[in-house]
């Protein structure tokens, strides 16, 4: 398959596929393996709930969603002086970002594109650390550690996005060790560590003065689409970061559904992290059946495929699936990641089923090229 080059999608999601497939798929309903939510979707009775609130809608919700943050602390078992909400934890990062003093970052790479972005809007200077190899692109505890500089901000994503993988418990100790001695901040993104087995470093905030650890609700219970996440660090990080948000910043569907899931939750979290398991494992090993695809290990609930590009790029095979009404994440606009790599979402077991019938179908026959969306696809050169 030889073809031509699209403009990587920032961000998974079907929006940014009307951009590259235009006119043709317009309106069209995608199976989305670009996004990495939880497969099982919003907790059971949720959205009954939601629907009881709407009654709540003309009235303001609660200034800095207090009863939320004591079930957040409740949930976690820490006082509600170390915990904020906000409209999504990338929302957060936002707020959280022009508190910071020096304006230096650390981010290993590849990782969450926000990070680097965020900086970028607010004039950082970033130091990037490589990866170790840039197949697997596992990060180098070692490498991180020796960057560390006083004054600076680290930003960990644990399990990493786009990898899956996740850093050692004892190497990130001493990371947080070290930036603890330095006066280094350490923004730890455990977005998808729900889906693990790997325990929070929530518990740290009170002994690091310098860790914030950013949660992704939308994520864990499935709710994209109302935007909820939250942070934990030190009452004097929590209180200064409390007073430069706007009083009403986490709507009143939002809270409530945050209420829910926290107190509901338990079972579902546990069911979501079987399934994600037992459906990672199976698809990946569909997809390590195909001689020109290799599925990594992964902790999380995606995983990073390495292509072939003798046989297809990730522009090709991004082409290529789209045209079936089928999305994977395109890697190129990761730092360090070119065409040789896509990521995969767990979803429900017959959309894993129609994404391995979809890859299955495409072999090593010509007649599978570039050429098949030239009229159709508008974000390609």
């Amino acid at each position: 398959m030889k073809g031509g080059n699209i403009i990587p999608p920032r961000h998974g999601g079907a929006q940014e596929a009307d951009r590259i497939f235009g006119t043709a798929f317009a309106g069209r309903e995608f199976l989305d393996f670009s996004i990495s939510i939880n497969p099982l979707g919003p907790p059971p009775g949720l959205l009954k709930v939601l629907i009881r609130v709407l009654e709540k809608i003309p009235a303001y919700p609660e200034s800095d969603a207090r009863t939320l943050v004591e079930e957040l602390a409740s949930f976690h078992g820490h006082s509600s002086r170390y915990f904020i909400a906000g409209n999504g934890s990338t929302d957060l990062l936002f707020s959280l970002v022009q508190l910071l003093p020096n304006r230096r970052a650390i981010i290993p790479y590849p990782s969450f594109i926000e990070y680097e972005r965020i900086c970028e809007i607010y004039g950082w200077h970033i130091l990037h650390v490589p990866p170790v190899e840039t197949t697997r692109f596992a990060w180098d505890p070692e490498a991180i550690l020796e960057n560390l500089t006083p004054g600076a901000t680290l930003f960990i994503c644990q399990p990493n996005n786009p990898t899956g993988q996740s850093l050692e418990m004892d190497d990130l100790e001493k990371i947080l060790q070290k930036a603890e001695r330095l006066g280094t901040f350490v923004i730890l993104d455990e977005a998808f560590l729900p889906f693990t087995e790997r325990p929070s470093m929530i518990p740290r905030v009170s002994r690091y003065s310098t860790l914030i650890v950013l949660r992704s609700m939308t994520k864990t219970y499935g709710i994209p689409g109302l935007r909820l996440g939250y942070a934990a660090a030190s009452p004097a990080i929590v209180d200064r970061w409390r007073r430069c948000l706007p009083p009403w910043n986490v709507n009143i569907l939002a809270q409530e559904a945050g209420v829910y899931c926290l107190r509901q939750g338990g079972d579902y979290l546990e069911r979501s992290k079987r399934f994600i398991r037992e459906e990672r494992e199976r698809l990946s090993d569909g997809i390590n059946r195909l001689h020109f695809l290799q599925a990594l290990p992964s902790e999380a609930n995606f995983f990073l495929v390495i292509l072939d590009q003798e046989v297809l790029t990730a522009d090709e095979l991004y082409l290529f699936l789209g045209k079936q009404g089928i999305l994977v994440r395109h890697c190129g606009s990761f730092r360090g990641m070119g065409k040789g790599h896509v990521r995969v979402g767990v979803k429900g077991r017959n959309d894993n089923d129609a994404l391995l019938t979809a890859l299955r179908k495409i072999g090593v026959q010509d007649h599978f090229t570039r050429s098949d969306f030239r009229s159709e696809a508008t974000g390609v050169s």
